[in-house]
């Protein structure tokens, strides 16, 4: 194999020029007859230096080349310590090898990820896709769809609206059937639109009619009551015959029937009873809203009422009219309408 001829590092060619020099002088020395001393040193050294140039590292000698030959004599012992040439190229080999491959595996590696993001964004035609995967399914029907601008469209876009718009001139009559049937089916849900929103107006206003008329109801009931309750604690109208407790003028609403056109009251029994003697039956007929009618007080209208109902001249004025099986029935509702005009009085 033909020895490698590399170019001298500056450090190389000091050591060459130096070793010219050292060979000079031993030829200077010889020629003044110390040849034998001036040898012995020359070659001492000499070895000495091959010996540290063994010892270094195989790739530094492949880098830096083969070293400048010495003396014959030293260049024989270099040669049996120099490493084997085709073993440190084979080394140099295997490692180039690596290196290539550890840089493929990463350019392999960034090639991936690169897919893998790209293969987001792929666009799949819609008429490719499946109904679950496709958002919105394209109607050869609609009309608005052709009158959008194809310049705005992308490639799919104005794909499936030159084949919708081609398929409409091949299939006329289809198209117009297609279009009398949805017009017919518009036209349907049109008029039950307008039916369903006439019931609806109409129940509404039936219900706000059946509302007021209960108002108005309620309101004639309640000045009927209140006239009544008045009328029969007139002094004037004072009863001197036996009377059961439904006869008492009561201060509450259920005391008191409504009577239709021929005077007959619409129950034939007054269904009062003591329990529905209570705190807010009686404030209700009193106070309505809270305040009395008229132009008199709060507290003269309480005071008036605890008057018609005290006990002990409730007892002396018409208990005796009272019939007797009833008389414990009295004075108990007697009591609890004196105990709600107290709390009312208190508030």
């Amino acid at each position: 194999m033909p020895k490698l001829h590399l170019k001298r590092t500056p450090e190389e060619e000091a050591a060459r020029r130096q070793r010219k020099q050292e060979k000079k002088e031993a030829r200077r020395k010889r020629r003044h007859h110390h040849y034998d001393d001036t040898e012995r040193d020359t070659c001492s050294a000499h070895s000495r230096k091959r010996r540290r140039c063994t010892t270094e590292d195989p790739l530094e000698s492949e880098r830096n080349g083969p070293q400048p030959a010495g003396s014959s004599t030293s260049y024989s012992g270099h040669n049996r310590h120099k490493p084997d040439q085709d073993e440190l190229r084979a080394e140099m080999e295997d490692m180039r090898f690596r290196e290539k491959m550890f840089d493929a595996f990463a350019d392999d590696e960034r090639l991936d990820s690169l897919e893998a993001r790209f293969n987001d964004f792929a666009h799949v035609p819609d008429r490719w896709k499946t109904s679950s995967s496709s958002k919105t399914k394209i109607n050869i029907y609609e009309d608005e769809w052709l009158k959008l601008d194809p310049q705005a469209m992308d490639d799919e876009e104005y794909t499936e609206w030159i084949r919708m718009g081609m398929y409409r001139k091949t299939h006329a009559n289809e198209y117009a059937e297609q279009q009398r049937q949805k017009a017919a089916q518009a036209s349907r849900r049109a008029e039950e639109k307008t039916r369903r929103e006439e019931t609806a107006r109409l129940a509404k206003a039936a219900e706000e009619e059946r509302k007021a008329r209960k108002r108005e109801r309620d309101a004639r009931r309640w000045v009927y009551a209140r006239d009544v309750y008045h009328t029969k604690w007139n002094p004037d109208n004072a009863r001197v015959d036996e009377f059961g407790f439904s006869d008492i003028p009561w201060p509450v609403l259920q005391a008191h029937r409504e009577k239709d056109r021929s005077k007959h009251s619409s129950l034939d029994v007054v269904a009062v009873t003591v329990d529905e003697l209570t705190v807010e039956a009686i404030s209700a007929f009193l106070l309505p809203g809270g305040v009395p009618e008229g132009e008199r007080s709060r507290k003269e209208v309480l005071r008036e009422t605890f008057l018609r109902f005290h006990p002990d001249k409730f007892e002396g004025r018409f208990m005796k009219n009272v019939r007797e099986r009833e008389q414990e029935e009295v004075r108990e509702g007697i009591g609890r309408v004196v105990r709600a005009l107290n709390t009312l009085m208190g508030e």
